[in-house]
């Protein structure tokens, strides 16, 4: 009898959770006044009719995950790890909970529906994602993105709801009502409850409107009809629809994929596969679908009938009704019904609201669905919002007669009839259904599918397996057993059947195993009066295994007296095999009180009562010891099928009887079993006797377990004995008394008393397939560290088969292998000679012993050995090593070739066992051939799946090789390589290179507030937008002075400024408080202009959450005075209206800025972010740009675009329409284009209706239109352009005020559009657009205006008279940016020479200064080739009279100059056009950090502050003429140095910005915005963006930098504020941030920058070290990193380009990989700490005394640094090994091999432990090291390819050292022990003598065996050493000669 463990109380968790579940609320909708609810008491009044009023009339329901068709074989440590999962329904609520780690249930989610839930199931689905598994068998929607996502699906009457696990939820409404879902693989199959007239109609069209079972692989698709395929009896094969309504599902899997049914009317059960179907058997179908109005739907009930599908699913103006059936009309309706949408939360972006892929729908038609998809802010709790009502279809489609029919939904799934049970005699019917279907596997792997017949109380199994191909499924025959209920324990293979009587067996597959005894059931009760009460479900379990004496249920008086009715084994197992065999003899007298067994999920069942009482149990486990697992496989593959169920089933009942193995080891207890099956006495067999005498040999033993009884017993003493407190007080007794500890061996004789082996035993006859089974499983144990105890446990049980059985070779391999089995030889036998001829041998059965570890040493020596016998699936340790050594041995042999040389496959004896593979040709024929050997390995090893845990886990000679073939591939490995083999070789570093992952630092998210200036957790108002920098990058880029923390400073405007005015005495309060406001003020138009600095210093610097706001710092415009702290505020000055409108806008656009531009941001989360009031202001209509900028604005919704552009909001209105333009720039979109011509009266059709639009949106507006046309030389838009540049005033004040900023912005659109498009312009009429551009520019007449406009602007201007001239005040401007703009690096000297500045003094005297600029900026964008940064060039493009006279007024020298000379003009003069060259300068260096641009920038500011500082000077060019002008080259000078942090222009802008105050009357809000934009640019993007230098960036970089700067906060006269922001198009992250691959911390790396050839310079290169900004991407040709310290990598242009492309635009994450035996430049900046070690590389005399200081100097990897403390610090240590340590430790981490250590120390440790044990695991390991190190296949090839030799991974100068000392031990042993050495070589049995390091020395020098030494006396020759070479041909010169000494010595004693 088997024991169940672990029984409890079981009360569903849903059923007390669900009793303070608030249950259905209603949910209060906004916004939804829109809808009619016209339809509302209609649809309520339908709400709760349904068909399954029955089935929803349950209280309760639950089922628990697996239950339903899971698959535990596929993937058996998965599920072990799964919890269990509840799913409790009752009535409308669903509790979805799961089980913990500490064994308490936890709610997952909880579900609260609008109708009754009548199914709830889990089920996966494709949706979008990653990539799907490719392997199906259903069919895939996946896409190359999409992946299988897990969830709860509830269904309602006719509503589908699918919650997915991650979040999110799909909701769908089905065109009919479901009768049962069923779950496949990828989707769902639905069953559609029929009606009285279907189930009494006979007849049965093959037509998709009478399908009874539809299938849906995604919750927005449309269900489709499935169709059956059943063999023609000889004939086709017969598809058609599934429209038997007879036919009812039962059951479905996923894997197999199957689908099993029942035949009401036959009476006969089937068996279908699940799986696609096939074009051709769509096409065969005959369809007759009925013609029927779309819009008008039929009842699915009859006559005088409605249902809730119609109320959700039609208009309210319902048809007729018809007496027939389509649901297929219902299905295509569901297109114009759009009920199906999905609702995601705003935490979770990675859901979309519309389905990508539809195959179920032509395109259109899903573009028309998803369009009519209602938001999810529609759908409320109630369930009429769920459906739209008549009018909505009705306004989206109008009217139904112009919409055509759509196609019905083409079949996916096919049901292909695999099995029909035979036809009974009489047909059962309806009663004969099965009530319970499952799937089952026994202990052999062989699968069965089993149906519960509770009409007949049977139980029918029919065995099926795949066909060879694996094409198809074969059913046998039926067996029939008698039950009342069963069901399957998936983890342990077996199968519980409750039987008639009422007892619970337990069987595999059909084989009965034992009863089932159940802890805290009531046992023998005559009646049900007994059954305790259920106890709650927080009580203590109770029932565990019978461990004591005393059971939980001992207080019961009936325990007792049944106790000994349990169970039929002893539990001493003393008795004979026959009463192992008698589990199922002895029947229980029970009354039948279960009656039922439910909710099993892998190895835990429910147990129901006839009271309604459940208990929840669970079977053990097979066995713990991992040897004992493999050794049943083994067995279970080699023996017969029959035999191996018996053996399986009588061990599970041995090992699981009540009161468990006691006091025993499991491995004794296995002994036990495996030798009475083979028929041995074991009660006379002294390895299993009661007194067992070695227990050395054994495990642990496991704790005292008393037996079932008060009185004493013998095995009390032997446990006492045997305990740990005896042990230690045995010690202490014999230390203090100086006693010499005892020994006992007794006579084990006595145990072996003569008796025979039982013959007619299970395994008698299998006796050595036995022995071949454990053998090989004994050599997979030695191949794995951690089994030795494994191993050492299995030895004496092989040892005493083997000497039975006369294998003598078989018996010397684990003699040698274990020393004390010689001392277990018994003469006696009870296997006779006459015995040994009855036994069955395998086909396999060599004579030698396979022994793995010698087939390796003899191979690597070059021996011709044969192929080595594994097990599939049992021996993977053996088959992966062997399979690498082939390639080793076999180089020039492929792959599949060499592994057939060297590995030979055990078959199954006659069976399909679960343990067949694919063939290794198949397994290997993916693997890339390459030449290298090692890249060759290494693939192979990561094709069988092995990893450095699997090499570690191997012995240290077995993995050498395999060690040295990661050290020789981590050098240069592929590019090409997958992430198994970069991690296998420790080069993580190169896989995340390749797919582009951000290595798990800290999240730049998390609030890393800078240091000193704000407390380290700032509240949430307190945020100044600059506390998200990555303070890691930036302490690492400047880290030597606190310039960033300075910056901070100057750039916030959260906070109150100091105000510092001192009252003077002749100053009253009242005066001395409006001079603090002047002066607070004065400082408030510098805070004003601080966000546009801020905006640029935190660019995508911050990933927001999606479920909270994004912070907006305020912008604080008080202060607060010394020394009190008083605040001050402006309300005693005058101050401008609306001064806050345009810094607020900036502020917005800073706090937009700085959202990172890989954020998942989506337009629910833009809309939260709308001010609480829902009132738009000026911050959120700059947030609003920013999102464009970023290019987020796109996502939000149209409705939401349109809503906030009706709003007449300007603010809004400009951040919109320049967001779209800049999001879309390029790319003429249409959409754009509508949204901006509203905006722009000249793209309006000339009989429009005048709009009323505010002057800056349409500044916007026309320059959006530029933007979203840039760079295509569009001719309408061009032409449009270039009108609106000169577009004179119209009447009533139409185009009145602020027109030069119009005329600009039309300029600046042009530019754009037609950017360096000069020669490919086409003119106006008659004249070319140069030429237009070049009049508007200098002035002149007036020209007529084009015939579209000369309508517009037939009546003047009653307020401006221009009279016929242009006026150049208003077109200059933008027509000179226009004109550079258009011929930009054209080099057109016509162009350049109207550009020029005019060189006399009348000549300027008719030009304004600031045009000077202008046109020398033009001109060098013309001439952008001739631009170079020099200070000859600056002065080429002053005029000779300028330079002259510039500045000299005043002088003596200039006295007799003409008077018509004007020095103010000539000053002004100079000043401007040195401000455009500078500003060229700026744009075609910008962000280069080119040096000589910056030394001339850097001269010529210092020149501008020069005369700035100078009065008299100043006043020459004026104040403000300085002023802007030296704005322009400030600005200039930081776009050259963009993002590197330069202090001297830093130091620049500190000073500038300084000048606050009515003192400095010339700085005014213009110049202290230049002054933050230059400091923002600086640190531009918290260091990692810089600008560019392509086309586009320039035009953007020209409109952000206009060089003329508002005078004050609302001034937009010349240039809309706004633009200013459009340095973001031009600003791209160049950085790069190494990190360490292993820390994840950042790092210092030195790169070298290797730039392309061209015709001003060739074969440059500088090298830098990084965290560093790389120079634009398309002036390089490599990059490459550089330095002893890290492993290198390069990225060149024709190689790997892509990489670091993709690395700039992730954020500049570069993983790199620090070299062993170096420290990082954070650690040893200089390389002083490595001084010594370079010098102790030179002196090789000190390696043997190396210090743990020393290793400290080259390496700072925390294990090595520890090993070194530990081995090398310590002074009690032997200095011996302490020399010979640190050696190998300097050796290793000198040469970069550090995984060499642990090699070294565990080698070392092993022989230390072999001459403690006589063990010789470490002596094989150290003859495998040395044998491959002196091989021919040792991994040699490389070296000739590369420069240095690859070091080895084991020390020669070691293993030599080593080696030596263990000859010097074991000759040392020979000569006193020459004797053992003899009589082990005649034969003589070793029983009972010293052998000593017997086994060693024959481990070592490769003595053979005995029976070979005997083959060579019984030739009678005269043993020589040429003899001893012919008859041992495999055994070396020395060994030979050692016999041949051994042998004479023994002789001579004799």
């Amino acid at each position: 009898m088997i024991s169940a463990c672990d029984t409890q109380d079981f009360v569903p968790f849903g059923r007390e959770y669900v009793r303070h579940h608030p249950g259905e609320f209603q949910i209060q909708v906004q916004n939804v006044s829109h809808l009619d609810t016209s339809a509302v008491p209609l649809v309520k009044s339908f709400r709760d009719f349904s068909l399954q009023e029955t089935t929803g009339s349950k209280k309760e329901r639950w089922v628990f995950h697996g239950a339903g068709g899971v698959n535990v074989k596929e993937d058996r440590d998965r599920v072990e790890n799964l919890r269990d999962e509840e799913l409790y329904i009752s009535g409308q609520t669903v509790v979805w909970s799961r089980t913990g780690q500490d064994g308490v249930r936890s709610v997952i989610k909880t579900f609260t529906m609008d109708t009754a839930v009548l199914q709830c199931l889990w089920t996966t689905f494709i949706l979008s994602g990653s990539e799907a598994s490719p392997e199906t068998t259903v069919p895939d929607k996946s896409g190359g993105h999409d992946m299988a996502q897990s969830g709860v699906c509830v269904i309602e009457s006719n509503v589908l709801t699918f919650f997915v696990e991650e979040g999110g939820e799909y909701s769908a409404v089905l065109p009919f009502q479901v009768s049962q879902t069923w779950p496949i693989k990828n989707g769902l199959l639905f069953e559609r409850a029929l009606t009285a007239s279907e189930l009494s109609s006979a007849s049965k069209k093959n037509s998709p409107n009478y399908t009874i079972v539809f299938s849906m692989f995604h919750p927005l698709d449309d269900v489709c009809p499935v169709i059956t395929k059943t063999s023609g009896g000889g004939g086709p094969p017969k598809v058609s629809y599934m429209t038997d309504s007879s036919q009812h599902i039962l059951f479905t899997s996923e894997n197999p994929s199957l689908a099993f049914t029942y035949d009401t009317m036959m009476g006969l059960h089937s068996a279908w596969r699940v799986r696609q179907a096939r074009p051709e058997e769509c096409s065969s179908l005959s369809v007759n679908l009925e013609n029927t109005s779309l819009l008008h739907l039929t009842s699915m009930h009859g006559l005088n009938q409605s249902t809730s599908s119609q109320s959700r699913l039609a208009p309210l103006n319902l048809s007729a009704p018809s007496s027939s059936f389509s649901p297929m009309r219902n299905l295509s309706e569901r297109l114009f019904s759009p009920t199906a949408f999905m609702r995601s939360s705003p935490a979770l972006p990675h859901f979309t609201n519309s389905r990508t892929q539809s195959p179920t729908l032509a395109s259109s038609e899903a573009a028309l669905y998803r369009f009519a998809t209602p938001p999810p802010q529609v759908r409320a709790a109630n369930m009429y919002l769920r459906t739209p009502n008549s009018s909505f279809n009705t306004s989206m489609f109008g009217n139904e007669s112009c919409m055509e029919a759509p196609a019905a939904p083409q079949p996916e799934v096919c049901f292909e009839h695999l099995w029909t049970e035979p036809a009974p005699t009489m047909r059962d019917g309806p009663l004969g259904k099965a009530s319970k279907v499952f799937l089952t596997t026994d202990f052999c792997g062989q699968q069965y599918l089993c149906f519960m017949v509770p009409y007949k109380q049977q139980l029918r199994c029919v065995r099926f397996e795949e066909s060879n191909d694996l094409s198809q499924l074969i059913f046998g025959t039926v067996t029939v057993l008698t039950a009342k209920d069963a069901c399957p324990v998936e983890s342990v293979d077996l199968m519980l059947i409750l039987d008639t009587t009422g007892f619970v067996t337990v069987c595999t597959g059909v084989t009965k195993i034992s009863h089932l005894h159940i802890p805290l059931l009531p046992l023998g009760s005559s009646s049900l009066s007994l059954l305790r009460a259920t106890t709650p479900q927080t009580s203590p379990t109770r029932g565990q295994v019978f461990t004591s004496s005393r059971p939980p249920s001992a207080m019961d008086a009936r325990f007792d007296e049944e106790m000994t009715h349990i169970s039929p084994v002893p539990l001493q197992f003393e008795g004979t095999p026959s009463q192992l065999e008698g589990s199922m003899g002895d029947s229980l007298q029970e009354s039948s009180f279960m009656q039922g067994i439910r909710d099993n999920v892998r190895n835990r069942f429910c147990v129901e009562l006839l009271n309604g009482s459940l208990f929840r149990t669970s079977l053990p486990s097979i066995c713990t010891s991992p040897g004992i697992d493999l050794c049943l496989k083994a067995l279970k593959h080699l023996l017969p099928k029959d035999t191996a169920l018996q053996l399986l089933g009588q061990w599970y009942t041995l090992r699981n009887t009540p009161g468990g193995i006691g006091i025993q080891s499991e491995w004794h207890v296995f002994q036990r079993c495996l030798l009475s099956l083979m028929g041995y006495d074991t009660s006379r067999l002294a390895l299993t006797s009661k007194r067992e005498l070695d227990r050395s040999m054994s495990p642990v033993m496991s704790a005292k377990r008393a037996r079932p009884s008060d009185q004493g017993a013998e095995e009390d003493w032997d446990n006492l004995v045997s305990s740990s407190h005896h042990s230690h007080v045995l010690e202490e007794l014999e230390s203090c008394l100086g006693l010499d500890p005892c020994e006992v061996t007794p006579d084990r004789s006595s145990y072996s008393k003569p008796c025979s082996i039982d013959t007619t035993s299970l395994l008698f006859p299998q006796c050595p397939v036995v022995l071949m089974a454990l053998h090989l499983v004994y050599e997979e144990l030695k191949l794995n560290i951690l089994q030795h105890g494994e191993v050492e446990a299995l030895a004496p049980l092989l040892y005493q088969i083997a000497r039975d059985l006369r294998c003598a070779s078989y018996g010397d391999v684990y003699c040698r292998d274990f020393p004390q089995l010689f001392d277990m030889y018994d003469e006696v036998s009870q296997v006779s000679e006459g015995e040994l001829s009855k036994m069955q041998y395998p086909q396999v059965f060599p004579s030698h012993a396979p022994v793995v570890l010698d087939w390796l040493c003899n191979s690597l020596r070059g021996q011709q050995q044969p192929p080595f016998i594994y097990i599939p699936a049992v021996c993977c340790n053996t088959q992966n090593v062997i399979s690498l050594y082939a390639l080793m041995l076999h180089k020039d042999v492929p792959s599949e070739q060499a592994i057939e040389r060297c590995l030979r496959k055990l078959a199954p004896a006659g069976h399909r066992a679960p343990t067949a593979e694919l063939s290794l040709s198949r397994s290997f024929h993916a693997s890339p051939a390459t030449a290298n050997l090692a890249h060759r390995m290494l693939l192979t090893m990561t094709h069988l799946g092995m990893t450095q845990q699997d090499v570690d886990c191997l012995p240290v000679g077995v993995s050498l090789p395999f060690r040295e073939t990661i050290l020789h591939c981590r050098c240069n490995p592929p590019s090409d390589w997958s992430e198994q083999e970069y991690n296998l070789i420790g080069r993580q570093d190169l896989w995340q290179l390749q797919v582009g992952l951000v290595l798990p630092t800290r999240p730049v998210k998390s609030p890393t507030p800078m240091q000193p200036m704000s407390k380290s957790n700032p509240a949430k108002g307190d945020e100044d937008g600059i506390e998200h920098l990555d303070q890691e990058l930036l302490s690492l880029r400047w880290s030597d002075d606190l310039r960033v923390q300075e910056v901070r400073k100057m750039l916030q405007s959260a906070h109150p400024v100091q105000i510092a005015v001192v009252q003077r005495p002749e100053v009253s309060d009242h005066d001395f408080i409006e001079e603090q406001e002047r002066h607070l003020y004065s400082i408030c138009i510098r805070t004003m202009a601080l966000p546009l600095g801020r905006g640029m210093f935190t660019l995508c610097s911050y990933t927001p959450m999606t479920t909270e706001m994004l912070p907006i710092p305020k912008l604080c415009l008080t202060g607060r005075a010394s020394p009190r702290n008083t605040m001050v505020e402006l309300s005693r000055v005058e101050v401008p209206p609306n001064m806050t409108g345009w810094p607020h806008f900036h502020n917005g656009v800073a706090a937009g800025l700085r959202i990172a531009n890989f954020s998942q941001v989506e337009s629910a989360w833009i809309i939260y972010n709308r001010p609480k009031n829902n009132e738009l202001t000026n911050e959120y209509a700059g947030f609003l740009m920013a999102l464009g900028l970023n290019g987020h604005l796109p996502n939000l919704d149209t409705l939401n675009k349109h809503d906030y552009l009706s709003k007449g909001h300007e603010m809004t209105t400009i951040g919109i329409l320049l967001g779209l333009s800049a999001a879309k720039r390029g790319m003429m979109d249409l959409a754009t284009t509508k949204i901006l011509s509203v905006h722009v009266p000249a793209l309006l059709p000339p009989t429009s209706t005048e709009l009323n639009i505010p002057h800056n949106v349409q500044v916007a507006a026309v320059l959006g239109v530029g933007l979203v046309y840039q760079g295509t030389a569009h001719t309408h838009m061009a032409e449009v352009l270039l009108a609106e540049i000169g577009r004179p005033p119209g009447p009533e004040m139409e185009n009145c005020i602020d027109r030069e900023s119009y005329s600009l912005a039309a300029g600046l659109a042009l530019g754009l559009v037609m950017f360096g498009k000069g020669k490919q312009a086409i003119g106006l009429s008659n004249h070319s657009m140069a030429d237009i551009l070049c009049h508007l520019m200098v002035g002149g007449q007036r020209r007529p205006l084009p015939g579209i406009y000369r309508e517009r602007y037939r009546s003047p201007s009653y307020l401006i008279k221009e009279g016929d001239c242009v006026n150049v005040d208003v077109t200059s401007p933008g027509a000179t940016l226009a004109l550079g703009m258009l011929f930009f690096h054209t080099g057109n000297s016509a162009v350049a020479e109207w550009l020029q500045a005019p060189d006399t003094q009348f000549m300027l005297d008719h030009v304004r200064p600031d045009f000077l600029l202008l046109r020398t900026l033009s001109r060098g964008l013309v001439l952008w080739d001739t631009v170079l940064p020099s200070k000859a060039w600056v002065e080429n493009t002053i005029p000779h009279l300028v330079q002259k006279f510039a500045f000299k007024k005043g002088e003596e020298e200039n006295e007799d100059v003409d008077d018509s000379i004007d020095f103010e003009t000539m000053s002004q003069a100079w000043v401007n056009i040195t401000a455009g060259s500078a500003m060229v300068l700026g744009l075609k260096f910008a962000g280069t950090a080119n040096q000589k641009a910056f030394d001339i920038l850097l001269e010529y500011m210092r020149r501008m502050l020069d005369i700035m500082l100078t009065p008299a000077l100043c006043e020459q060019a004026g104040k403000s003429t300085m002023e802007n002008c030296a704005s322009v080259v400030l600005t200039a000078l930081a776009m050259v140095m963009a993002g590197t942090g330069n202090l001297e222009v830093l130091r620049i802008c500190r000073f500038l910005r300084k000048r606050v105050g009515q003192q400095y009357g010339g700085a005014m809000y213009g110049s202290h915005m230049a002054h933050s934009m230059a400091t923002g640019l600086l640190f531009l993007g918290g260091g990692k963006h810089t600008l560019c230098t392509t086309p586009e960036a320039v035009g953007a970089l020209l409109i952000a930098f206009f060089p003329k700067y508002p005078i004050f906060s609302t001034d937009n006269k010349y240039h809309l504020q706004a633009f200013r922001h459009l340095y973001v198009l031009a600003a791209k992250p160049r950085i790069i941030v190494p990190h360490d691959v292993d820390s994840g911390k950042a790092c210092f790396v030195p790169l070298q920058v290797k730039f392309k050839d061209c015709k001003d310079y060739q074969s440059q290169t500088f090298t830098t070290y990084a965290p560093c900004l790389l120079p634009e991407l398309h002036t390089l040709e490599e990059v490459k990193v550089l330095g002893p310290r890290y492993w290198p990598i390069v990225f060149h242009r024709e190689k790997n380009w892509e990489k670091i492309q993709t690395i700039l635009q992730s954020g500049g994450v570069l993983a790199v990989k620090q070299r062993a035996g170096h420290l990082s430049y954070c650690e040893d900046p200089k390389g002083y700490r490595s001084q010594l070690g370079k010098s102790l590389t030179a002196d090789h005399s000190s390696h043997s005394f190396t210090k743990p200081d020393v290793i400290k100097s080259f390496t700072s990897d925390p294990s090595i640094v520890s090993l070194a403390e530990f081995f090398l610090g310590k002074a009690d240590l032997d200095v011996s090994m302490v020399q010979e340590l640190s050696m190998v430790v300097y050796q290793c981490v000198v040469q970069e091999k550090a995984d060499s250590i642990c090699p070294h120390f565990v080698l070392q440790q092993l022989l230390q432990q072999s001459e403690q044990c006589g063990y010789t695991q470490g002596l094989w390991q150290l003859k495998l090291c040395l044998a491959y190190n002196n091989s021919a296949f040792r991994l040699q090839a490389l070296r000739g390819a590369m420069l240095l030799p690859p070091p080895s991974v084991l020390e020669q100068q070691f293993l030599l050292s080593v080696s030596k000392q263990i000859d010097d031990r074991l000759e040392q042993w020979q000569a006193g022990n020459s004797g053992v050495v003899a009589c082990y070589l005649s034969g003589v049995p070793m029983k009972g003598q010293e052998v000593g390091c017997l086994s060693q020395y024959l481990t070592w020098f490769d003595i053979p065996s005995p029976a070979s030494m005997a083959q060579l006396e019984s030739q009678e020759t005269e043993l020589s050493l040429p003899v001893l070479f012919q008859h041992l041909p495999g055994v070396d010169v020395r060994s030979l000669m050692r016999i041949m000494s051994v042998w004479q010595a023994s002789h001579a004693q004799s």
